[in-house]
């Protein structure tokens, strides 16, 4: 087992490496038929006694997580284990299996080759190493073709085969009344936020609502969330999808981080300390997206509308910040709607899109108006939708911002 929970699958998460370390200690203490859902809320994931697992999936979620990298373990540095630790789907008891003896290779009888027979060999021998050499030379050529973007400044770090990205979702702040009943006000998107409307509700209905943030994440979230994870696979890049109310700063410390919430869901992101130069400000209704030192071309706030026509017109955030490592990034993508969210992580996936980026950012001056040059910037995004379906995405400005430690 120590030697899974110190692999490159395990030992970056102390959620996963935690539920694997107690239900093998469980089961071999003979203690396996304690391991139900509800016990490992309380025990592992340190949820509070009135944890319901119906609407709070934590479980659920890092058990499957755990079974795909034991299973990627396996096939990877632990194929020689002569033990394996399987968790079966459905429950929490792990099982341990003994590897299966590989089958012998059969002895080849001993046979007299003439001398113009074992030149030919040695001349195909020859032939097939300079083939296999060509494509391997082949190989590391194309490499850069294979991992590469339009837009090198977003996607470099991202698109370098050796490292891992947690894509993640952002999760909207919930109220549960019990029997099914769930509560949403978007001014309430922190706990530290004023829930004096959700008790008067709460009176109402004559319940206590207490916060739930693990019922539902936005659709515009989620699909905007499997293309990036979907783009980042097709390029060779190992992905792993979570929900930010999952995640903490030890499980993303040695990947990338891409997040794709709108702006009133919570993320990781509420714990960690990023500069901004663009930023959603909910207190004006209905919420815009606000510049600091606005240039005079620009607009102090961008707030959605929708036309007679039908067609919305909202904002959306493109940011990329320093990661927890010099080496690393973060990706926030982060529209006011779900669906201007939707929007932003189709824009960084468009081609077309990303060259004009490049472009632009490559003709800015060492020291413009919109900042000194650095690898990390904000790109402010019109976003279009008829019926919440995406149209169209563009640029309207950016901001550098202070790199810090990047290098």
């Amino acid at each position: 087992m120590e030697r899974i929970l110190q692999s490159r699958w395990l030992k970056d998460s102390r959620q996963l490496s935690g539920l694997l370390r107690f239900i093998v200690e469980e089961t071999l203490a003979g203690r396996e038929d304690g391991l139900k859902e509800y016990a490992l809320g309380l025990q592992v994931f340190h949820r509070p006694p009135d944890y319901d697992p119906r609407s709070d999936a934590i479980v659920r979620v890092q058990a499957s997580l755990l079974r795909k990298r034991l299973a990627a373990f396996y096939e990877n540095e632990g194929r020689d284990s002569s033990v394996r630790i399987e968790l079966p789907k459905g429950g929490y008891v792990p099982e341990f299996r003994e590897a299966a003896a590989p089958a012998p290779v059969p002895a080849m009888p001993e046979t007299r080759i003439s001398r113009r027979a074992s030149s030919r060999r040695g001349f195909l021998t020859g032939l097939a190493a300079g083939i296999l050499l060509s494509l391997g030379v082949f190989g590391l050529r194309t490499a850069p073709g294979v991992h590469r973007s339009e837009c090198p400044a977003l996607w470099k770090a991202y698109l370098d085969p050796r490292t891992e990205t947690v894509v993640s979702f952002g999760v909207p702040l919930f109220f549960s009344g019990g029997g099914g009943l769930f509560v949403r006000d978007t001014h309430v998107n922190q706990l530290s936020d004023d829930q004096s409307r959700i008790e008067r509700v709460g009176e109402i209905l004559g319940r206590r609502l207490r916060p739930q943030a693990d019922v539902y994440t936005g659709i515009g979230d989620a699909i905007g969330a499997h293309q990036i994870a979907r783009w980042l696979e097709m390029k060779g890049i190992r992905v792993q999808m979570a929900n930010s109310n999952y995640l903490g700063p030890s499980d993303v410390e040695n990947r990338n981080l891409v997040v794709v919430a709108s702006a009133r869901f919570q993320t990781l992101l509420q714990s960690l300390d990023r500069p901004r130069a663009i930023w959603f400000d909910p207190n004006d209704e209905p919420g815009g997206m606000r510049i600091d030192n606005p240039l005079p071309d620009e607009q102090a706030i961008y707030r959605p509308r929708t036309s007679d026509m039908g067609v919305s017109t909202s904002y959306a955030l493109v940011t990329l910040w320093p990661g927890l490592r010099s080496s690393s990034r973060i990706l926030y993508l982060s529209g006011i709607e779900t669906w201007s969210t939707q929007g932003a992580a189709q824009y960084v996936l468009n081609d077309g899109r990303m060259r004009e980026l490049q472009q632009i950012l490559d003709r800015d001056p060492e020291d413009g108006p919109r900042g000194r040059r650095s690898p990390c910037f904000q790109v402010l995004l019109r976003v279009e939708a008829k019926g919440n379906a995406v149209r169209n995405a563009q640029y309207l400005t950016h901001r550098y911002l202070p790199a810090g430690a990047v290098r």
